[in-house]
């Protein structure tokens, strides 16, 4: 029996969770489920890749709106989804309320990372809350180890309920961009994300300016879009490297700027599991990212990347430096990083292991609960 997936989110126009979305339902076995994204806000680009499935949204505008539940409900109730899978706690509470309201049995809820404001730890109303809704949460996901660490920290769930899917890259349509020549330099840093104040831009730009060996040659490169470019920018004037810091704004070939680069680095104060340093792994170039969140997950300890702490500006430097000066070992971390993500960041192996939880949760739950 084909087996219909809602995904619940907050918007489908970007981001490294909506993208992972595009993926399952794109690489995944259409004899045995059927796939429909929606979305709370009219925002739905991403849409356009989707090669199948269906996306529909409830047009609310940004913001709590209280009775959000009823709306994604009533949705619900005339898609009859076979599982509810949430994403984040944007879509949390309010999925789970209209799940019950819709009688969908099986309900799967995916953490994929959090916010500046909660970088840190939930606080306890959000804990408390969270481990209500876990009860009436069949599977929780997460994408590395550490998440799962901190999920079962905040919100008190057993090893058991949650499974680790890290997220798969599409390595054949990375290898398909070439080098943008534009962001081409003596020596180019690079740094792909939204300009959002968790991702730590200060820090970037604090790196490369205490950089020894730079040279009025070099560059560093952001591609991006979002709140923070205003004052991104004028920490660049102020620092005086307007001509050597390129702003290129937000980029669907984010892997050709990657490609460009000789450094790529990940300067967030948090992460779940990065994307972007995956992919720029795929690329053959070699990472430099703080030590937090799941990135040593990701990018490995030994000898596959440069972990530095958070918010260590002189330690980044020192690391830009390093590999600045020592191109084998530029290329001994990008040959070991684009094998790491061969070995475990496939993309058939993700879709595997969603399709796997999906069904077997399913079994589990239909046997098992009542609807209510």
């Amino acid at each position: 029996m084909r087996r219909h997936v809602v995904h619940l989110v907050t918007s489908f126009d970007m981001g490294g969770l909506q993208n992972g979305i595009v993926n399952i339902i794109n690489h995944g076995d259409d004899s045995r489920f059927r796939h429909t994204v929606l979305s709370i806000r009219p925002q739905t680009a991403l849409g356009e890749r989707l090669e199948k499935g269906e996306v529909a949204s409830l047009n609310l505008s940004e913001g709590r709106h209280r009775g959000a539940w009823k709306l994604i409900g009533k949705r619900l109730k005339q898609m009859a989804p076979d599982i509810l899978h949430t994403r984040n706690w944007g879509t949390y509470p309010d999925g789970i309320l209209a799940a019950r309201r819709a009688g969908v049995r099986c309900r799967i809820h995916g953490f994929h990372g959090r916010d500046l404001s909660n970088a840190r730890g939930e606080g306890l109303k959000r804990r408390v809350l969270g481990k209500i809704l876990s009860l009436a949460t069949d599977k929780i996901i997460t994408l590395t180890p550490s998440m799962k660490e901190e999920y079962r920290r905040d919100y008190w769930v057993s090893d058991s309920r949650i499974e680790v899917i890290p997220n798969g890259i599409d390595l054949g349509r990375l290898d398909s961009f070439d080098a943008d020549p534009r962001c081409r330099s003596t020596f180019t840093v690079a740094c792909v994300g939204r300009l959002d104040a968790v991702k730590n831009w200060p820090l970037l730009l604090e790196g490369f300016l205490g950089m020894k060996s730079r040279e009025v040659t070099d560059r560093l490169v952001i591609a991006g879009e979002g709140p923070e470019r205003q004052e991104i920018e004028g920490m660049v004037e102020k620092a005086g490297l307007s001509a050597q810091v390129l702003l290129l704004g937000a980029r669907k070939d984010a892997p050709a700027v990657m490609k460009a680069a000789d450094v790529y680095v990940q300067p967030s104060h948090y992460e779940g599991m990065s994307n972007t340093i995956v992919e720029a792994m795929a690329c053959g170039v070699p990472v430099i990212a703080t030590d937090v969140g799941g990135n040593g997950d990701v990018a490995g300890r030994q000898g596959t990347a440069l972990l530095i702490p958070a918010g260590d500006a002189a330690a980044l430097a020192q690391a830009l430096d390093r590999l600045r000066r020592s191109p084998d070992e530029r290329v001994a971390l990008a040959e070991s990083g684009r094998t790491r993500v061969i070995e475990r960041f496939g993309l058939a192996k993700m879709v595997h292991h969603y399709e796997a939880v999906y069904s077997d949760t399913l079994a589990k739950t239909t046997t098992r609960r009542p609807v209510k």
